[in-house]
């Protein structure tokens, strides 16, 4: 695998297809012509974001590390609700339809809060030293606006 990930544009590609699948549960679509399909992306996202996950958490020195970070977790986000419909849908595509896949869609759901849980945690150990005092006081910042006028 290539060492340098452009993070933002892998997050924007699996939220793309993210998108898709949740597009999809909106349609019926013929589970004959998408069922296997479906769940290999839900698989193939699911490991994408570990990976991203993981390539984030050990890239220390990434100036927008906390961005990227929010971002994942949005994306990880996304990605539950999509499981969910999956789950809990009575779709075309989904475990009320296909009672076989559930366990397999419950194990993707449960890897994308726990995730979450580690984003979270590593988002706020990090921002957790970063003081809430402006950069600027208010007489500076009054100052500089006045030189506006």
């Amino acid at each position: 695998m290539n060492k340098r990930i452009n993070f933002e544009d892998s997050i924007f590609i699996i939220n793309t297809r993210i998108r898709i699948i949740r597009d999809m549960l909106l349609l019926d679509a013929d589970p004959d012509l998408f069922l296997e399909k479906t769940l290999d992306d839900v698989n193939f996202i699911d490991k994408t974001l570990a990976i991203l996950l993981d390539q984030l958490s050990d890239n220390k020195r990434f100036i927008e590390r906390t961005e990227q970070f929010h971002n994942l977790a949005e994306t990880e986000r996304i990605f539950a609700e999509v499981l969910s419909g999956l789950i809990s849908g009575n779709g075309a595509i989904s475990s009320g339809r296909f009672p076989s896949i559930r366990d397999r869609l419950t194990l993707l759901w449960n890897h994308a809060q726990e995730r979450r849980k580690v984003i979270d945690n590593t988002a706020c150990s990090e921002t957790g030293g970063i003081s809430a005092d402006p950069v600027v006081s208010s007489d500076e910042l009054n100052e500089l606006l006045q030189d506006l006028k």
